[in-house]
């Protein structure tokens, strides 16, 4: 390996990424993996994340994935989610908060109920982790936290009902600020993933649906959300790899307090982009 990829070295170092078992979360979990860190993923489903451990440990490279389920929902579900990877890792080094809740209700019309979920999923459940895992890496005076959050946390949905998640997610990106100057002088670095839309597994199963219900309304759906993004196209999951194992290792360690946009250009754009291919 040469020095300047020694910089991305993870191994010997532990991470715990929820909702790891599908999507952006899946490879974030690869990119940990592959850097040689040894991964627990978890989310509420088991059969889902046996199938998504099994997927990753049949590469060549990746020798030590887990799984653990978890309800982000409920408090002591969390803490014990908590407690099982401190025990049976020895220690987090990397914990990736990626799960989310979407409402999808109208802002003067969310419930209580489901104010009060999304707060807990997206938010609440995260600063638990963080506080769990936090002197640990104190202790050994390294330590990183990424948090996923979404274009909507800095400019408007182009959904009505997405006002209370991206309010959860600006909450987030609010937080990292804040605890990377909390964290700073332990050698401990605190960043957000600022995602937009990506072709991922889900996104290619709603385009299945839609075009079951309505032919061809796939086509016009891909092509406005490419013309948001000065890239013209959705991303590709594999796209945030690199910028996880650049925040995740030493090669970022003076990278912290910051919310890193990862959109293809959305947030930045004024008008649709006119070029904008199929994807």
């Amino acid at each position: 390996m040469s020095d300047a990829f020694k910089k991305f070295n993870l191994a010997g170092k532990n991470a715990v990424v929820t909702a790891g078992g599908t999507g952006l979360g899946f490879h974030i979990a690869k990119a940990l993996a592959l850097s040689g860190a040894r991964v627990l993923i978890c989310s509420r489903r088991a059969g889902i994340l046996k199938e998504a451990a099994e997927r990753l440990m049949d590469h060549p490279e990746i020798h030590d994935v887990r799984y653990h389920t978890v309800d982000l929902s409920d408090r002591e579900s969390t803490q014990n989610l908590a407690n099982h990877a401190l025990s049976t890792l020895g220690g987090v080094d990397i914990f990736v908060g990626n799960a989310a809740e979407v409402a999808m209700e109208h802002a003067g019309r969310i419930s209580d109920a489901a104010m009060d979920r999304i707060l807990r999923i997206n938010f609440s459940s995260n600063v638990e982790l963080f506080r769990a895992f936090l002197p640990g890496m104190r202790e050994k005076k390294w330590g990183r936290f990424l948090f996923s959050s979404t274009v909507g946390s800095l400019v408007s949905s182009p959904h009505e009902g997405m006002a209370m998640y991206g309010a959860t997610k600006a909450a987030l990106n609010a937080f990292v600020r804040t605890a990377a100057t909390e964290t700073g002088h332990d050698r401990i670095t605190v960043n957000a993933l600022v995602f937009g839309f990506y072709f991922t597994q889900m996104m290619k199963d709603s385009i299945a649906q839609m075009e079951q219900v309505q032919p061809g309304a796939s086509k016009a759906f891909l092509e406005g959300y490419s013309s948001m993004a000065a890239l013209g196209r959705l991303g590709n999951p594999e796209e945030v790899e690199g910028m996880v194992q650049l925040l995740a290792s030493d090669a970022g360690s003076y990278i912290t307090g910051s919310s890193v946009v990862l959109d293809g250009g959305m947030s930045i754009m004024l008008r649709p982009n006119p070029a904008a291919p199929q994807q």
